[in-house]
């Protein structure tokens, strides 16, 4: 923490140092607009030069990027002004940390440090008569910036969200300027080691402490065991554990809406409209596109950082899995099944082995096999599904609708139908049995074979998260599990 006495700098009043790794550039700078004047230079240079590649396909040379243009010169422009803001935002995440020094440090690596989001299409305000377009995010982010600043109040002194279609309020302009964030998707804050990006100083904070040694990991999840540093972090990680949503198609349950549309998008359509240029490959995202374009080029992206290592590749994955088996000697076998105890060195392999050995069957709707990591260290198949409460008992009243509601109450159940009936029919069952509380969470127990999970769902809705809720939502777990045994960490 800053000394006592000492104010913390404003961002506004940070000496930057903002330095460009364009090829083998090295040029500093302390002001934004300085830095991408300067940018904007290389960008001319880099279209004029290229001219062996096709018209709309330009390399990012920006250290440690890797990225391939390939919708046009506008999109590279875009790319190289990311990396503008990025660099910036990764100054005021290096001073953020000088001046909490007992934080730690991100010990993710650095080969990350320098890949930026995709940018498609130019940043356009949405705000009421404006729709102003522009291809450099930290010129639209001051831009919308200023229409929160000019807005003017009403008689009553309350501020009116002026983006299209929103209706929110608000009693002071900083929570105005913060809200308008959420439609921005506006960044305050990098890590100068990976490169992550964060909404504000406490999701930052939150990522170093995720990496923090075990012994200062207190809490720990009881369904996959995972640590966290803070309470706070364990209750935000086992709202996961929890599908609210249900796919129209199929019996696919997902824990946001934004993994509902992935898993729509890839399992139930078939419109691949991204298309190779050198070739009759076609995929459904940009990412797999480019990922597919490096196997047209004979230039490796990417070579490992590490002293004494030759390796270099084409493909991300592979520099990743690199990292992984060569240099962190991740070559254990962690895989084991729970019904031979076959060990296997990866997931897919130990997949493959309970569909042809033990005919295990996918759970219904869902494309692939969960794995949770147990106490001795191994990863075994997971064999319950969560559904929060409201999603369950609509699945409930489908399933009735179905008349099948006979056979969800079977209890007897073969090994090779375990999974097909261990999704929702898990935490049906034990609602069930137990009746559902409305003291603002349910403690549903559910049976696999002799072992008991427990799992909290609550039933209000999410205007009532508040900190007091979820305070009275820990205890309640917490006692629950002392009553019956369970260790609490």
């Amino acid at each position: 923490m800053p000394p006592s006495g000492k104010r913390a700098l404003r961002r506004e009043e940070l000496q930057l140092e903002l330095a460009c790794e364009w090829g083998s550039c090295q040029e500093t700078f302390d002001r934004m607009q300085e830095f991408c004047q300067h940018v904007e230079k290389h960008y001319k240079v880099t279209v004029d030069s290229e001219t062996d590649l096709p018209e709309e396909e330009h390399n990012c040379l920006w250290r440690d990027c890797g990225f391939c243009s390939v919708e046009g010169n506008a999109e590279l422009l875009r790319h190289m002004f990311f990396h503008c803001y990025h660099t910036k935002l990764k100054q005021w995440g290096l001073a953020i940390l000088k001046d909490h020094s007992d934080m730690g440090a991100c010990s993710v690596g650095l080969h990350n440090r320098n890949i930026v989001p995709e940018v498609q299409e130019n940043f356009l305000c949405l705000w009421e008569h404006c729709e102003m377009s522009m291809d450099n995010p930290e010129w639209f982010y001051r831009h919308v910036e200023m229409h929160a600043h000019c807005l003017e109040a009403n008689e009553e002194n309350v501020l009116f969200c002026g983006w299209k279609d929103c209706e929110a309020s608000f009693k002071g302009r900083f929570k105005l300027r913060e809200h308008m964030r959420s439609h921005t998707q506006e960044k305050l804050v990098a890590c100068p080691t990976c490169g992550g990006m964060f909404a504000n100083n406490t999701k930052f904070f939150d990522h170093i402490r995720r990496q923090t040694s075990i012994e200062g990991q207190r809490f720990q999840c009881s369904h996959c065991s995972k640590r966290f540093a803070t309470e706070r972090l364990l209750r935000d990680h086992m709202r996961n554990h929890v599908n609210h949503y249900k796919c129209p198609l199929c019996d696919m349950t997902c824990p946001s809406p934004s993994s509902l549309r992935n898993h729509i998008k890839f399992r139930h359509s078939n419109e691949k409209p991204y298309s190779c240029d050198y070739c009759e490959y076609s995929c459904k995202n940009l990412i797999d596109l480019r990922k597919h374009l490096d196997t047209h080029s004979s230039e490796p992206a990417y070579r490992c950082d590490f002293a004494d290592c030759n390796y270099s590749t084409r493909s991300l994955y592979s520099i990743k899995n690199h990292y992984k088996r060569v240099h962190e000697g991740d070559c254990t076998p962690r895989y084991k099944c729970h019904v031979c105890e076959q060990c296997f060195t990866r997931g897919n392999n130990l997949t493959a082995h309970l569909r042809k050995k033990h005919q295990f069957k996918w759970p219904s709707g869902h494309p692939r096999f969960r794995y949770k990591e147990h106490e001795d260290g191994f990863m075994r198949l997971q064999l319950i599904r969560y559904e929060s409460v409201e999603l369950t008992e609509q699945l409930m009243r489908e399933r009735q609708g179905e008349g099948d509601s006979s056979e969800s109450s079977q209890q007897n159940v073969q090994p090779g139908e375990e999974l097909e009936e261990a999704g929702p029919l898990s935490t049906m069952s034990a609602n069930t049995e137990a009746g559902i509380r409305k003291e603002g969470v349910d403690v549903c127990r559910a049976q696999e074979n002799t072992e008991s999970v427990f799992l909290v769902l609550t039933a209000g809705t999410s205007a009532e998260t508040d900190s007091t809720r979820e305070g009275a939502v820990m205890r309640q777990l917490q006692d629950t599990a002392q009553q019956l045994g369970m260790e609490v960490v």
